[in-house]
Parts: structure tokens; C-alpha cells; sequence
């Protein structure tokens, strides 16, 4: 059964036994991936409703669009079988991962995020960069640079029609106010229009983005933005070539070229540590490597 709580769970150790597999529907007609999330949708014909739960329009065509943007993978951590989607799978065997995991019912791991902390990258569950206020945030920013800047042209327009429409009956100041209310109306829902489309096309917020950086222990998940993050750790603040940076950029992980068409992968400046409370698996300690959330 799977469990169900604000947390997920995670899983530690070394990778073996992956495998990673270009998807597309054929490979879910069968049913084998029937067990997982999202994936199962499609497996039993529901394209519709896999399509909705990743924020895009329903249909078909669009969910083999979505599917051919992703790689799934499976892989062992330990003995657990751990397996999901991201955009690219490029960590390879060998390398040691912190996963966030959630159990299913066949007794192996989904997972939603994959952390490796020797050059502090991070795989996510697609369209899970940004908490849901963070992503409500950037389109609220969207939405209102656009719709503001159309208001105040309108206004300028509104004010030159009034001055060359030679009108001599004192009204003026009302037909300009009354047109500004127009536009005003009318900027409104151009806002509205904007700032939802852009919701929707990046799946609208993030609650499972809430829930990994939560389990991560992240202490407002609702606020993080990854993309954020990367502009934070190579642009906005140490240089890589100070001794103290962020990550050893000298590492055979970190010197790895990232395959084309990457997305919702990200780095991290400094990793919060994992509250007690979070089930943690430890594959590599054979006593008590199980550290159960507190009820």
C-alpha cells in the first residue's frame, strides 16, 4: 500500500543495475507500468487524464508529446528497485544518490526527486522546479510586467485621441476617464488571461514540487524556485573559481556534459539537512538503517 502523508520518503546509496529507456506510448500499451504514477494513466489507455495531471491540454497527441520529452528509468539501490521519470536520466551506476521516494504496492520505489551531493545536482519530477507560491509568484510577474505595460500605452493612445478629436464641449476629462476605465477592464482581463495560461503551461504550481522539497527539508517548500537557485550559485554570488565554491567543480560528475533537450534539472547551493521525522532508508549500513517518521 502506498502511504500516504505530507512527506515523502527517501532512499540512500549507491546506483546499480540501471536501466534508462527513451519513452514513447508504445512502450506503455502493454500495461507493465501499469503501478506507476502518471505512467499507469497511459498504460490503460487514459491519455486524457495522464495528459491533465502534468498540466497540459488533454488529448492524445499532446501526451506523446510529453512522453518524448522523458526518459524512464529503473535502477537498485541496495536491494530496492527504484524507478520513474525525469527529462534525462544521466546519472549512471556507481554514482551515490539521495532519492525521494514514495513505496507502491509491488514493493518497489517511485521516484519523485534524485539528489547527488557530490556536485550538488538535482533530478526533478517534471514540471516540479518551483514550489507553488514560487510558481504563482513568477507568473503573477509575467502576467503583470505585460498587462501593465499595455495599460500605460493605452493610457498615452487614449490621451492623444482625446487631444486630436478637437472636442470642444467641456467633456473631455469625462471621456477620459470613462476611457480609462475601459482599459482598465480590459488590461484586467488580458492579465487574468496571462497569468492562468502561464499557470498552465507550467503545470500551474507545483503541489508535488511542495512535497519533495518538504521531505527534502527544505524549510518553506512552498517558496523554492530551483531556477532561482542556479542563477544564485553561478551568477549572482561565488565565482567557481573561488577555493570555497559551492561544489568541487574538479569532479569527474561534475565535468559531465549534460545530453541535449534538459529540463527540470537543477543544482543546489547547500542542502538542508533531512528532518528526523522523514523515513530515510540507508542502503549502504547494514544496522539499523531504517529511521521511521515520527507519528
Amino acid at each position: 500500500m502506498k502511504v500516504n502523508s505530507d512527506y515523502f520518503q527517501i532512499i540512500t546509496g549507491k546506483i546499480t543495475e540501471l536501466e534508462v529507456i527513451d519513452t514513447d506510448l508504445s512502450h506503455f500499451g502493454g500495461g507493465s507500468f501499469a503501478s506507476l504514477p502518471l505512467l499507469g494513466q497511459l498504460a490503460l489507455g487514459n491519455s486524457a487524464e495522464a495528459a491533465s495531471q502534468v498540466g497540459m491540454a488533454s488529448g492524445q497527441q499532446e501526451a506523446a508529446d510529453y512522453l518524448n520529452s522523458v526518459q524512464y528509468f529503473r535502477c537498485k539501490l541496495g536491494e530496492f528497485t527504484v524507478h520513474g521519470i525525469f527529462c534525462r536520466a544521466f546519472f549512471r551506476n556507481g554514482d551515490k544518490v539521495e532519492v525521494v521516494v514514495e513505496p507502491l504496492e509491488d514493493g518497489s520505489y517511485y521516484a519523485y526527486a534524485l539528489r547527488r551531493p557530490i556536485d550538488h545536482r538535482l533530478w526533478l519530477y517534471p514540471w516540479a522546479m518551483k514550489g507553488t507560491k514560487a510558481s504563482n509568484k513568477a507568473s503573477l510577474k509575467f502576467a503583470g510586467s505585460i498587462s501593465l505595460g499595455t495599460y500605460i500605452l493605452n493610457i498615452i493612445c487614449i490621451a492623444i485621441c482625446i487631444s486630436f478629436a478637437n472636442l470642444r464641449n467641456g467633456n473631455e476629462l469625462f471621456y477620459f476617464i470613462i476611457a480609462c476605465i475601459g482599459a482598465f477592464i480590459i488590461d484586467g482581463l488580458i492579465f487574468l488571461i496571462l497569468f492562468y495560461s502561464d499557470k498552465g503551461m507550467l503545470g500551474g504550481g507545483s503541489k508535488d514540487a511542495d512535497k519533495i522539497f518538504a521531505t527534502l527539508g527544505y524549510p518553506k517548500p512552498k517558496t523554492v524556485n530551483m531556477e532561482q537557485e542556479f542563477m544564485e550559485m553561478f551568477f549572482n554570488n561565488k565565482s567557481m573559481n573561488e577555493p570555497n565554491f559551492y561544489i568541487d567543480v574538479n569532479t569527474d560528475e561534475f565535468k559531465r556534459k549534460d545530453p541535449p533537450g534538459v529540463k527540470w534539472v537543477a543544482f543546489y547551493r547547500e542542502a538542508p539537512p533531512i528532518p528526523d521525522y522523514i523515513t530515510v532508508i540507508h542502503t549502504e549500513k547494514t544496522n539499523n538503517n531504517k529511521n521511521k517518521r515520527k507519528k
